[in-house]
């Protein structure tokens, strides 16, 4: 699934100015389950989350959060400002510190590893590294302008996987993640995007 925020909006935006000062967001990603998982952020709806795939962000109050994962219940501490990314993980849940978008005149590309490889890099196909030295379990960011390229994820100078050419918009948080399925790598695109 692909979401795309758009930053026009001041409910919607993720980032805009209705957003209060102290407040915190959390999301999980499926990285576990290959038929999808249901999952529930705090006191948001049960959702169906396909593999690779995450949830919206949900806006929660600092302090403990809980996040239903397929059924185990795991509480978060956030604190005011943070953006987490809780992940449902075939080696247990994993809980990641996002890079937060504090530009808004430009775009935040992320990598999330995933998997086991030791260290993954995103690159412009034919291009420039943009995010390099990935640990498991860990992402990297870094503010883009707007531009539309294709994408391939690299472990170890081999490439394991492509994103088509797309726009990759100002003001919105994009994120490759890269998990493990049964037939290796998976590469998935997801846009942050708030919750009504």
């Amino acid at each position: 699934m692909i979401s795309v925020l758009v930053p026009v909006s001041a409910q919607n935006d993720l980032y805009g100015p209705a957003t209060p000062p102290d407040a915190a967001w959390i999301r999980a990603v499926n990285a576990e389950a290959t038929g999808g998982l249901g999952i529930r952020v705090a006191d948001g709806p049960l959702e169906s989350v396909a593999f690779g795939d995450a949830t919206a962000y949900r806006l929660v109050e600092p302090g403990d959060v809980e996040v239903d994962l397929g059924g185990e219940r795991l509480t978060v501490q956030v604190e005011p400002t943070d953006f987490v990314t809780v992940v449902a993980h075939v080696e247990g849940p994993l809980v990641i510190a996002d890079t937060a978008l504090v530009d808004v005149s430009r775009g935040l590309l992320a990598l999330y590893n995933l998997t086991s490889f030791e260290r993954l890099e995103l690159a412009v196909v034919d291009g420039p590294s943009v995010v390099s030295d990935v640990a498991p379990g860990s992402q990297a960011a870094v503010a883009v302008n707007e531009a539309e390229v294709a994408l391939k994820v690299r472990a170890d100078d081999e490439v394991i996987g492509r994103l088509d050419a797309r726009l990759f918009e100002r003001g919105v948080a994009h994120a490759v993640i890269v998990v493990e399925g049964p037939d290796g790598p998976l590469v998935r695109y997801v846009a942050a995007v708030a919750s009504e």
